[in-house]
């Protein structure tokens, strides 16, 4: 889960309007009976400590970062944005992150380096697929890997399906609907499975009501059924045999496979 600003806005009055609806989100996790990890911006961290606190005490849950400023122009200088949102998750959690995300997983090669370099012991920002615009990494290992141009930095990359390359994240299962998730039931998926969610991939607030009318018209594919898809997901992981753990727990695991001989 990426915990964030609603669609980008900072705009008071509509940003982060999907946390009325944390009740609902923990109930429909506690229902679901999955571990959550969180990647969180520091600026959310700094601005709503009671909705985090909320998520920790009341779900099985883990936090990293997601940036400082979600930035998706990129328009900061990287380390110092690194080091922003670190502080503002250490003031919070007493503790530096362990995991970060890239807004929009776009990350550069050489940022991977920076990311060790501050302590980082693994990236969750890339999505093995194409996105026009922001990534190409259609050639990214679909399973976690050292990051290029590292000592140990361990890239978990988000999910996605073996050939086709669709990432298996909640907007996408919105986006493509029914005959995605049919596909999903069908298709030989990797042995670690990021599935990447948002809140306002399942709640609707009056910030969505501000999104250019075109991509208003994408993200409101299948809204009503987001809850349902994710389910509908969940359920098939279940069936074949998938254990449902925490990125840190992925992070334990690798390091270990790769160590033994």
């Amino acid at each position: 889960m990426d915990l964030e600003n609603d669609w980008y806005f900072d705009e008071p009055g509509y940003d982060h309007l999907t946390f009325e609806y944390v009740d609902d989100y923990v109930d429909l996790i506690d229902d679901l009976d999955v571990p959550v990890t969180f990647f969180a911006v520091g600026r959310t961290i700094e601005r709503f400590p009671d909705v985090i606190d909320t998520l920790t005490d009341r779900l099985e849950c883990e936090f990293h970062l997601h940036s400082y400023q979600h930035d998706t122009s990129k328009s900061y200088e990287f380390r110092t944005e690194i080091r922003d949102g670190k502080e503002a998750f250490e003031a919070h959690f007493g503790h530096e992150p362990d995991g970060y995300r890239a807004p929009q997983g776009n990350i550069e090669p050489e940022e991977f380096r920076i990311l060790e370099e501050e302590g980082f012991r693994f990236d969750s920002s890339v999505f093995p697929s194409y996105r026009p615009g922001v990534y190409n990494n259609v050639h990214a290992p679909l399973t976690p890997y050292r990051a290029p141009g590292t000592e140990e930095l361990l890239e978990i990359p988000i999910g996605a399906t073996p050939g086709t390359r669709i990432p298996i994240s909640l907007s996408y299962l919105k986006l493509l609907g029914r005959p995605f998730a049919t596909y999903l039931e069908y298709a030989s998926l990797p042995p670690v499975v990021v599935c990447n969610t948002h809140l306002h991939d399942i709640y609707r607030t009056d910030s969505h009501d501000r999104i250019p009318r075109l991509k208003r018209a994408i993200y409101d594919r299948n809204m009503s059924r987001s809850e349902q898809l994710l389910r509908r997901l969940l359920e098939r992981l279940r069936s074949d045999g998938y254990e449902f753990v925490t990125m840190n727990e992925i992070y334990a695991r690798s390091r270990t496979e790769r160590q033994t001989p």
